[in-house]
């Protein structure tokens, strides 16, 4: 991996973060529900998600790094006919650098000279779900794509829509979801997205984890060899009551592209700061 990057005051100050966060005392009860509504996609609540990406050894020889900074503004809307409507905004903040490539950008980087910056293509997704007592429930509807990119670089589907798809599960310590949704956009942008999302919640550290949690992607317009991106790794994280109904967690993780088109990244670097907000 990148020593470098991973030696940069970013990531330096994520890991000394992570460190004290796991080892800081915190309420049981409150710190546990915390972590448990961020792990799932359709828990009542208000929360602004970040998904932070450090994307290592990108363009083939050149060895450049990429920047993929997520906001994740989420809301469920609660109604007494059964079923909740759960919003979730994707708002990408791009740093690609020359001949690289990014599955959810639809296309490879032209050749150049730094790293372009500015902001993506917003996604809005909103998942339908009937409202259950079962430990296992799932949820359905619409996602959109908005052409709001800053510079064609960093663009993204452009404007598209598609659908998506939710299930949530949990038993004891364990908590499951996964999404997979479908994007069409312009330019011949077809894109599949699948997002497991595995977790082990430790009892003995209230709010603290270890997760399976990143994108697999298969690009259907990509030449042979180029569709899928399959990361394997890792992550950290802990869940924090910070009082009046707010929440905090930070996460951290690590991942190796077991598969991946040409020019992508051979690492990632993973880091998350979400805040949940009071009802």
């Amino acid at each position: 991996m990148n020593r470098f990057v991973l030696n940069t005051p970013p990531v330096r100050a994520a890991l000394m973060s992570l460190a004290l966060a796991l080892s800081a005392p915190c309420l049981a009860t409150d710190a546990d529900a915390i972590a448990r509504s961020l792990q799932d996609p359709l828990a009542n609540i208000s929360a602004i998600i970040t998904d932070n990406t450090f994307n290592l050894d990108m363009g083939g020889d050149q060895k450049r790094t990429g920047y993929d900074f997520q906001i994740q503004p989420v809301h469920s809307l609660q109604t007494d006919r059964g079923f909740s409507i759960v919003p979730r905004g994707v708002i990408p903040i791009v740093g690609a650098p020359a001949e690289s490539d990014f599955p959810f950008l639809g296309e490879r980087r032209e050749a150049g000279d730094g790293t372009t910056w500015g902001l993506g293509d917003i996604v809005i997704q909103s998942f339908i779900a009937p409202k259950t007592k079962r430990d296992i429930k799932w949820g359905l509807g619409p996602q959109v794509s908005l052409r709001t990119r800053t510079d064609e670089r960093v663009g993204g589907p452009g404007w598209g829509g598609g659908i998506a798809g939710v299930v949530v599960a949990s038993k004891g310590p364990w908590s499951f979801a996964g999404i997979a949704n479908n994007l069409w956009g312009e330019d011949g942008f077809n894109t599949l997205s699948l997002m497991p999302m595995l977790y082990y919640n430790f009892e003995s550290i209230p709010g603290a984890f270890v997760a399976y949690n990143n994108t697999i992607a298969y690009d259907w317009s990509a030449s042979s060899g180029n569709e899928w991106t399959v990361p394997v790794g890792l992550h950290v994280g802990r869940a924090f009551p910070l009082g009046g109904g707010y929440g905090l967690e930070l996460s951290l993780g690590g991942y190796k592209l077991a598969a991946r088109p040409e020019g992508a990244a051979e690492w990632q670097v993973k880091f998350g700061i979400s805040v949940v907000l009071p009802r």
